[in-house]
């Protein structure tokens, strides 16, 4: 990473569904309801419907908890005169990195798609994809604030010319 100025230095993350007093809220929910479903369908005698209805308690907690896994992803996006550096991280804490120059560092965004390669950042033929988890909103306001702080780092960079 650059010692310079730093013109952006942003982290994007997804959205939480829950949060775990309210994880915890709902599986009580669900158990309690479960549990009174299962002791009805006991006393009519229809015994394998209890299981049915433990397993679809311990398939509801496991999806949350791997939603609650992919909530720790986070995008790095640092922005000075000399780089851009990207960093992401998943949810299992696995990372990839990149480095850019600020000088063709360049972003796309494409209005039109709805899709996770909205928005890129690119220089020469490689490009990164960033903000997957965004709304289409934040991704246009992101890539307005980015094209700005890779201006600005251009201008530092290269004080009398024109930026692009």
């Amino acid at each position: 990473m650059s010692t310079g100025q730093v013109y952006l230095d942003a982290v994007l993350e997804p959205p939480r569904s829950l949060s775990p007093s309210g994880f915890r809220r709902v599986m009580l929910a669900l158990g309690g309801a479960s549990l009174l479903l299962g002791i009805m369908f006991l006393s009519q005698g229809a015994y394998p419907v209890t299981g049915f209805l433990g397993l679809e308690i311990l398939v509801v907690w496991a999806v949350f908890r791997r939603s609650f896994q992919a909530q720790t992803a986070r995008t790095y996006v640092r922005v000075t005169a000399e780089a851009v550096d990207l960093r992401k991280v998943d949810g299992r804490g696995r990372q990839r990195q990149a480095r850019l120059p600020a000088g063709f560092a360049r972003v796309e965004f494409d209005r039109g798609a709805n899709a996770a390669n909205a928005l890129r950042v690119s220089a020469s033929n490689r490009r990164y994809s960033i903000g997957e988890f965004l709304t289409p909103g934040e991704r246009e306001t992101f890539a307005r604030r980015l094209n700005q702080a890779l201006a600005e780092a251009r201008r530092e960079r290269h004080p009398g010319e024109i930026s692009r």
